[in-house]
């Protein structure tokens, strides 16, 4: 990894976990401390191998994580890419399930 995608991946780290912080006022529910913990950490590993991924390069995709449950928005560009992306995120560790809401835009 080089240095300029060493300090994207530390700024979106750093946006992942500012935006997990407010979630659960979004949401209206509420989640242990641990499960609230649990959840970054999946979210921003889920993200990282989004992004260092070759084929996907996640930087169109956003992830939202609640108890395991980890949800991908966003365009990719073919079918092969989405499931590429649904497969990094199904494989990350504490991930329960993966729910799609990825749209294919071919440009």
């Amino acid at each position: 990894m080089n240095r300029s995608s060493t300090g994207l991946a530390r700024l979106l780290l750093v946006a992942v976990l500012i935006s997990a912080g407010c979630q659960g006022y979004r949401d209206g529910s509420s989640r242990t401390v641990g499960e609230f913990a649990d959840d970054v950490g999946i979210q921003s590993r889920v993200k990282l191998a989004l992004i260092n991924d070759e084929e996907i390069k996640g930087l169109r995709i956003n992830t939202e994580v609640k108890r395991g449950v980890v949800t991908l928005h966003g365009r990719v560009g073919s079918h092969a890419q989405k499931q590429r992306a649904l497969d990094l995120a199904g494989s990350v560790k504490g991930v329960e399930r993966v729910e799609d809401r990825l749209t294919v835009v071919t440009e």
